[in-house]
């Protein structure tokens, strides 16, 4: 092999009729070539693939933070709903089903008692009724693991609060509410 520029070996083609200098630079050329169009495509998978794992940054943000919500809500039935109140602390919006956090509301589906049912028909249309007050904000709960907890906030102040103090609802506990004699 040529020490220099100037050696005399670097001057005799070979048997292909190529230079040695020529042969040596062709192939250089081709394995860096070789190793970026690798490194591409490499790249371009790990692309797609954190794609597909990892929400886009329009759902994430809908799960992380606040959203301010200013639809007009109706009772409904329907859990993919667009803008409807199920029971007195869960909402369907935009096709995804929530649920107030803090609170426990009496049940109208297994009420033990009439007045249990007619509390949760009441506390329903309440719910309803300060949901279509005005905007309000739906931000997650830190404190709870469930991803679909929502506080439902309006100048600051919860509404599962007012339910509370309405008489619609009691602080949530791990003992379960005797609606019936309440």
């Amino acid at each position: 092999m040529a020490r220099s520029l100037y050696d005399v070996g670097d001057r005799n083609p070979d048997r292909d009729n190529s230079w040695l200098n020529d042969r040596q630079e062709k192939s250089a050329r081709v394995v860096p070539a070789g190793m970026i169009l690798a490194a591409l495509v490499v790249a371009a998978l790990g692309a797609m693939l954190i794609r597909t794992v990892l929400p886009s940054p329009g759902s994430a943000s809908a799960q992380d933070g606040p959203t301010m919500i200013a639809d007009q809500f109706a009772l409904c039935d329907d859990p993919k709903g667009q803008a409807c109140v199920l029971t007195a602390d869960s909402y369907a919006w935009r096709g995804h089903l929530y649920h107030l956090t803090g609170i426990s509301v009496p049940s109208l589906t297994g009420a033990r008692c009439a007045r249990e049912a007619d509390l949760a028909r009441r506390s329903r249309a309440t719910l309803a009724a300060m949901m279509n007050g005005g905007s309000f904000d739906a931000r997650p709960d830190p404190a709870d693991s469930d991803p679909d907890a929502r506080l439902l906030m309006r100048d600051g102040v919860s509404l599962g609060t007012l339910m509370i103090l309405k008489g619609q609802a009691k602080e949530s506990s791990s003992q379960p509410v005797d609606w019936c004699s309440a």
